[in-house]
C-alpha cells in the first residue's frame, strides 16, 4: 500500500538527519504540551470529567460518573486512578493527555514512514507538534488527546493488516494483536472512536471479500472487537434515545468549520496555505500522472494509501454531518479530531509531491512550523490569555474577600455544585455553593432559600451558563448589586440583602 516507488528515504545516511530533526521536533512538542499546564482554569467540561471521576470507588464511577452521560468509561477510569495515585489538581488532570500529545507525535511519523516516507512522516510530525488544536487538547482533561492518538495508533495496525489482505498474504500476528488492542481502547475512549474503528473494520471486509480465508480473519477481528464491547453496550443503545439540544444543526458553514479547524493557526493563514498545497498537488497529479492512472486499474487507486487517507478525512465527517441532519445532531468539530492525523498526512505528501527538492520541502516545513508558533506566542497570546472559563479566578473573588462577609451565602450557575467548590476548597476558603440557580424556574426555589436563611450578603457566581432575565429579575428586585467582576465565560457579583442595610 504505497502510492508511487522512488519517494522513500533510502540508506542511514538520509535516515540520521531526519531522526535528529524528529527528536528535536518531539521534544519541542513536549515543552509546548507540559508547559504552563496549570495556566488555565479548568473549564466546564474539565470539571465534569474530576466530578465523574471523583467517586469513592471505581464501580461509583461508571455507574454515577459515567453511566448518566452514556459516554464510554475509558478515560473517566483513567482519571480515577490519576486522581489515587497522582492527585487531582489541574497539572495531575491533564498530565495524562500532554503525555498522549507527545506519544501522537511519535505515532504520526511513524504512520507517515509506513505510508510514504520519512519525510511525509517527519512533516506530519511537525504539524502535530506545534499546530494549535493537537496542543489545545493536550493541555485539556479531557478524551482528545488520546482519541487523536489512538486514531493513529490503530491506523497504523490497521494499514499493516490492510497491506497483507491486499497482498493476498496472512497478516502477522502482532499487527492483528496489535489492531484489535488500539480499536478496544478506541471504542471505549469515545463514540467516534467507534465510528473509525467501524469504518476500519469495514474496509477490512471489503478487502478481503474474494478471499475466503482471509475474509474469516476479519471475522476473527471483528468478532475480538464486538464481544469486548458487549459490557457497554447497554449504555450505547441508551445514547440513541438522548436528544443534543445544546448542539445545532449542521450547515454549509459546517464544512468550513471543519477545514477551519484541521487547519487552524491564530494568524489564519495555515487553511489557506493547506488548501493552496492540495490544490497544486492535485494539478499536478492529473496533469503528470493522468497517463499513468489511466493504464492502471482503478481499484489499485482505491487502495492507495492517498485514497485510504481521503476516505478517512472524509467519511467520519460525512457520515456525522448526515446524521446530524436527519435524526440526532452530533456534530462537534472536536469529535472529528479522529481525522486530524489523515489531513496532516495528506498535506505532507501533497506538499513532497508539490515540491520536488528535498531542501525546498525542509525550508516550507520549518517555515510552516516558524508560522505556528508565532500564531501560538504573539497573534493569538496562547500561554497569556485567558481561554478557558475562568471558574477558578471567579472562586477566587469568594476566597478573597470572604472574610469582609462574614454572613454570606453562595448562589451558583454552573452544570454542577462542584464545579466552584472544586476551586473554594483549593483556594481555601469556607465557603461551598449553598444554591444552584439561574434559570427562571429557578426563582421561587431563591426568594425561599434567602427568606429562609436571610444573608447578609450573596454571592452570585456564573461559569459557563447563561443566566436567565426572570432571574436576573428577580435578584436585581430583592438584592442590592455591590460589585461585579467579570471574566471569561463566567464572572462573580456580590449582592446585598437590602433588609440587611435598613436593619443596620
Amino acid at each position: 500500500m504505497r502510492d508511487r516507488p522512488g519517494s522513500h528515504d533510502s540508506g542511514s545516511d538520509g535516515r540520521r538527519p531526519i531522526l535528529s530533526l524528529l527528536v528535536l521536533v518531539v521534544l519541542a512538542g513536549a515543552a509546548l504540551r507540559f508547559y504552563g499546564l496549570d495556566a488555565q482554569s479548568l473549564w466546564n467540561d474539565e470539571l465534569s470529567s474530576w466530578e465523574q471521576s471523583h467517586q469513592p470507588t471505581l464501580a461509583e464511577v461508571i455507574e454515577k460518573g459515567v453511566r448518566p452521560t452514556t459516554y464510554p468509561p475509558a478515560y473517566q477510569v483513567l482519571v480515577y486512578y490519576v486522581e489515587r495515585w497522582v492527585g487531582d489538581s489541574e497539572k495531575a488532570l491533564r498530565f495524562p493527555s500532554a503525555v498522549a500529545g507527545v506519544l501522537a507525535i511519535f505515532a504520526v511519523f511513524f504512520l507517515g514512514k509506513q505510508l510514504y516516507s520519512q519525510r511525509e512522516g517527519l512533516i506530519a510530525a511537525v504539524l502535530v507538534a506545534f499546530s494549535y488544536q493537537p496542543i489545545y487538547y493536550s493541555q485539556e482533561a479531557r478524551v482528545y488527546s488520546f482519541l487523536l492518538l489512538f486514531s493513529i495508533l490503530s491506523s497504523h495496525f490497521w494499514f499493516r493488516v490492510a497491506g497483507r489482505l491486499e497482498a493476498r498474504r496472512a497478516p502477522s500476528v502482532p499487527s492483528q494483536v496489535g489492531y484489535v488492542a488500539c480499536a478496544i481502547v478506541a471504542i471505549y475512549l469515545h463514540y467516534f472512536g467507534l465510528l473509525l474503528v467501524a469504518l476500519q473494520l469495514a474496509g477490512l471486509f471489503a478487502l478481503s471479500a474474494a478471499q475466503p480465508r482471509q475474509l474469516a480473519r476479519v471475522a476473527c477481528l471483528a468478532l475480538a472487537v464486538a464481544l469486548s464491547y458487549v459490557p457497554w453496550l447497554p449504555y450505547f443503545l441508551e445514547e440513541f434515545e438522548l436528544e443534543h439540544i445544546h448542539l445545532e444543526e449542521p450547515g454549509l458553514h459546517t464544512i468550513f468549520g471543519y477545514w477551519r479547524f484541521l487547519f487552524y493557526n491564530p494568524g489564519e493563514h495555515l487553511k489557506w496555505f493547506a488548501a493552496a498545497v492540495f490544490v497544486a498537488a492535485a494539478i499536478r497529479s492529473v496533469t503528470e500522472r493522468g497517463a499513468e492512472l489511466r493504464r492502471t486499474s482503478p481499484t489499485a487507486w482505491l487502495t492507495s494509501p492517498t485514497a485510504l487517507l481521503t476516505a478517512w478525512l472524509v467519511l467520519p465527517f460525512a457520515i456525522a454531518y448526515i446524521r446530524s441532519k436527519t435524526s440526532i445532531p452530533m456534530m462537534t468539530h472536536r469529535n472529528l479530531i479522529i481525522s486530524l492525523p489523515a489531513a496532516f498526512l495528506l498535506f505532507s505528501r501533497a506538499l513532497t509531491q508539490t515540491l520536488a527538492d528535498a531542501r525546498l520541502q525542509a525550508i516550507t516545513a520549518a517555515t510552516i512550523a516558524a508560522v505556528m508558533l508565532h500564531g501560538l506566542f504573539v497573534t493569538g497570546g496562547y500561554y497569556r490569555l485567558p481561554r478557558k472559563e475562568q471558574f477558578r479566578e471567579a472562586a477566587a473573588v469568594v476566597a478573597e474577600r470572604e472574610d469582609e462577609f462574614p454572613n454570606a451565602r453562595v448562589v451558583a450557575h454552573a452544570w454542577s455544585k462542584g464545579n466552584f467548590d472544586y476551586y473554594l476548597e483549593r483556594l481555601g476558603a469556607s465557603s461551598r455553593v449553598d444554591l444552584r440557580a439561574g434559570l427562571a424556574s429557578d426563582v421561587e426555589r431563591a426568594r425561599d432559600f434567602l427568606a429562609e436563611e436571610r444573608p447578609d450578603h450573596v454571592w452570585f457566581l456564573l461559569g459557563h451558563r447563561q443566566p436567565e432575565k426572570p432571574f436576573m429579575a428577580f435578584l436585581d428586585q430583592e438584592l442590592e448589586l455591590v460589585f461585579h467582576v467579570p471574566l471569561r465565560g463566567a464572572f462573580a457579583r456580590l449582592y446585598r440583602r437590602r433588609e440587611a442595610e435598613s436593619e443596620k
